[in-house]
């Protein structure tokens, strides 16, 4: 190796040591809720996408709402609240949104695709919101012996001492968390 050309490559070497690997936003599909604090519009629910990097945090739901949480607002901007079953952020005096994390079952059956379901409310008024692949539906709670049942046309949802069951349109599968 010739003298002339270490420096060079010294500088390149010095220079390859200050490049990092991009930093990725962790994101996730979720389920969202969006509540007025004046209440002039109901509550608006549905499918969205969270993403948090460096403690800044992006959520989309649907076409209409994008919504930004900046990491060092936090406390002043806005409230936020975490839990097992998600996060709530609140801007006082305007909305609360609650981000709901999508428990992913696995599934055995004829069909391969990924499953997930969000659990809202409690008691007789709850609901669950299903996904199977890119399809969506909302269910109602519904009678059960034993168990949560949830149902809505074609379809049903039975969590029983661990296991899930669901009926997609006639298709059986067999879930565990």
């Amino acid at each position: 190796m010739q003298r002339s050309s270490l420096p060079l490559l010294l500088l390149v070497g010095i220079a390859c040591l200050g490049l990092q690997p991009a930093a990725r936003a962790d994101s996730t599909e979720a389920y969202c809720l969006l509540s007025r604090h004046d209440h002039t519009s109901p509550v608006e629910s549905g499918p969205c996408q969270f993403s948090q990097r460096h403690g800044n945090v992006s959520v989309l739901m649907g076409r209409r709402w994008a919504f930004r949480f900046e990491a060092d607002q936090q406390g002043t901007g806005y409230q936020r609240s975490n839990s097992e079953q998600g996060i709530r952020f609140s801007r006082d005096g305007n909305y609360t949104l609650d981000v709901l994390w999508r428990r992913a079952l696995q599934c055995k059956g004829p069909i391969q695709e990924p499953v997930s379901v969000v659990y809202l409310g409690s008691g007789d008024q709850s609901k669950a919101h299903l996904a199977l692949g890119g399809q969506q539906r909302l269910l109602q709670r519904a009678v059960s012996g034993s168990g949560a049942r949830y149902t809505g046309p074609g379809l049903e949802l039975w969590e029983h001492q661990g296991e899930t069951r669901i009926n997609w349109y006639g298709t059986t599968l067999t879930c565990s968390s």
